[in-house]
């Protein structure tokens, strides 16, 4: 048995076909077939379910993939440790985050960094509707400051930080409650126009999350536009508290109270990195700075 063939076992169950596996590895179908064949012989049981659309795990094949996912895992971190461990400081840290996180909770973290390891260039990069987790998924970023559900492990082995809470609330700009009125119930918010973002990554649908529905429809694919279309009067929509707490103090925009409709919801900030990877003195340095909060949190929790 080799890691070879536990990667090509694993690409096939999370891809579903050899045809999609064979695309992710840039190996022939035929090869990864004949590699499974192998594997099943070496083990003497059956791995896979071939009868179905999608190739799925037997009983059997479920129990050994649970122990060489841990297998995978620390054969990915091996790895890296060995990297850093040959290369020393890395030269360049990737951190991503999504607009939709307040940038500054980064800075001080950032320049301690800065200062520990002035040879690390730092690479900082913003990026809408949950494109900052798709980088570090994708390998793109070592970290990501981005909204976290628990749903996102389902896509990759993802390892975070509790960073801080987060909140969406529904909200309208007091130019357009002028023209059009306050709505008092969800009937009233399906003859106004809403505005919602374009598409989220992380295979995230917005509609079904918000499940919402309008009279017209502006898509939008950041959330700083999303914010100037409310405030334009051009419709209602969902935002995060922190990037308007001064429209809404203001009263400039205003918060929508609707019995029988999602008013706010909460959920969290987190730091993110892939659990596979081991990251280079900068990177475990930044990590290591926000792991405060996230141990503050489960403190609180006790």
């Amino acid at each position: 048995m080799t890691i070879w063939q536990l990667q090509v076992l694993q690409a096939v169950i999370e891809e579903g076909s050899l045809q999609a596996a064979s695309a992710k590895l840039y190996r022939t179908p035929s090869a990864l077939s004949m590699t499974l064949n192998k594997l099943e012989q070496d083990l003497g049981f059956a791995i896979l379910e071939r009868s179905g659309y999608r190739l799925s795990l037997t009983g059997q094949g479920e129990q050994f993939m649970r122990h060489s996912h841990e297998l995978l895992r620390q054969h990915s971190r091996l790895e890296s440790l060995t990297s850093q461990l040959r290369s020393g400081a890395e030269p360049r840290l990737q951190v991503a985050y999504d607009y939709t996180c307040d940038a500054g909770v980064l800075l001080q973290g950032l320049r301690q960094v800065q200062e520990s390891y002035p040879t690390t260039e730092l690479l900082i990069s913003g990026y809408s509707q949950l494109g900052a987790l798709k980088q570090v998924q994708e390998k793109q970023a070592e970290l990501a400051l981005t909204p976290w559900l628990p749903v996102f492990q389902q896509r990759a082995d993802f390892e975070s930080l509790f960073v801080q809470n987060f909140e969406l609330v529904v909200v309208m700009a007091d130019c357009m409650i002028a023209s059009r009125g306050l709505p008092t119930e969800r009937q009233d918010l399906t003859d106004l126009p809403y505005i919602l973002p374009r598409h989220m990554d992380m295979g995230i649908n917005p509609e079904q999350i918000f499940r919402i529905s309008g009279q017209s429809r502006i898509r939008v694919n950041d959330v700083q536009t999303l914010i100037l279309f409310l405030k334009a009067g051009m419709g209602w929509g969902i935002v995060p508290r922190q990037l308007i707490a001064a429209d809404i103090a203001a009263g400039t925009l205003v918060e929508l109270d609707i019995p029988g409709f999602m008013d706010r919801m909460s959920a969290e900030v987190h730091l993110v990195k892939l659990a596979g990877t081991v990251l280079g003195p900068a990177g475990e340095g930044l990590w290591q700075f926000f792991a405060h909060f996230d141990k503050e949190k489960h403190q609180q929790l006790q």
